[in-house]
């Protein structure tokens, strides 16, 4: 876990923002207090209890990487919501208070310049809210869970994964370009696999604690281009489930929704899809 994703947390200071313009007709007054996750734990602890399929990190790293606001209404603190550029990025309202919920996220869309959301479909809380007025929606990625389905065994033999080591940066970022960023912290942090075939780097694995589902552990792997479709990302997959069943914890694996091939390597380690983000247009 690195540190900048914790600062994302932790690091805030309180502020009052001024706000003169009301709701719809004479209602109490809604205030936004500039603060953190940490400052709203006790509603973040809520709203993970509410999500019935955890996301993965794609959504976590938004979401960390947002200005976190409290939502006070007549005073009182009632919820939260994170804020990344012109993008709303997570929305909490507690259960007694949410029937003002579609108000306030009207009134957020106009006083913070919110012009998009990030909606997993297991949040139904956000989902409600947004699905009342949006002007455009995107299917952006798919969030997977495990079923402990019986499948076929790895092609290649766990002893074949091991975790890469500081002097193989380069090596890694050969093997796998773009697929991430920020290799030489990824591979201090131990969060890089490499699976190996008679000394050739076939594949990258990738593990990321998660910090906002909590007992969670983003997974997710590369497969060099002329070793796919023999089963190096399958293998990756079900040994990487199996690492993070041994932490006690629950693997949380996604992929992009065009990215047919990745869903299809996902399904055959036995995960299944019952949940998506959702990119509204607002």
């Amino acid at each position: 876990m690195s540190n900048d994703r914790v600062g994302c947390i932790v690091g805030a200071r309180k502020i009052v923002l001024p706000h003169n313009i009301p709701l719809q007709g004479m209602i109490p007054m809604i205030t936004y207090e500039n603060s953190s996750l940490v400052e709203n734990k006790k509603y973040l602890d809520d709203y993970v209890d509410g999500i019935a399929i955890p996301y993965d990190d794609f959504l976590e790293e938004h979401i960390l990487g947002s200005s976190i606001f409290s939502i006070l209404f007549d005073g009182e603190h009632i919820g939260f919501f994170g804020k990344l550029v012109n993008m709303a990025t997570i929305f909490f309202i507690r259960n007694e208070s949410f029937h003002k919920a579609n108000e306030i996220f009207a009134d957020i869309k106009q006083r913070f310049d919110i012009k998009e959301a990030f909606v997993p479909t297991t949040d139904v809380g956000f989902m409600s809210v947004t699905i009342e007025k949006y002007a455009g929606i995107e299917i952006q990625a798919y969030h997977f869970m495990n079923i402990d389905k019986v499948v076929r065994p790895p092609e290649f033999p766990r002893d074949q994964l091991r975790l890469a080591v500081e002097n193989e940066l380069d090596a890694v970022v050969d093997l796998a370009g773009d697929f991430l960023g920020q290799y030489p912290e990824r591979i201090k942090n131990k969060q890089i696999y490499l699976l190996e075939d008679n000394g050739e780097l076939i594949g990258l694995g990738v593990l990321v604690d998660n910090l906002v589902m909590r007992n969670c552990i983003g997974t997710g792997m590369f497969t060099k281009e002329n070793r796919r479709g023999e089963g190096v990302g399958r293998s990756i997959i079900l040994h990487l489930k199996d690492i993070v069943h041994e932490r006690g914890k629950t693997p949380v694996p996604g992929c992009w929704y065009y990215n047919t091939n990745s869903k299809k390597t996902l399904e055959s380690a036995g995960y299944i899809s019952k949940s998506k983000l959702l990119r509204f247009k607002l």
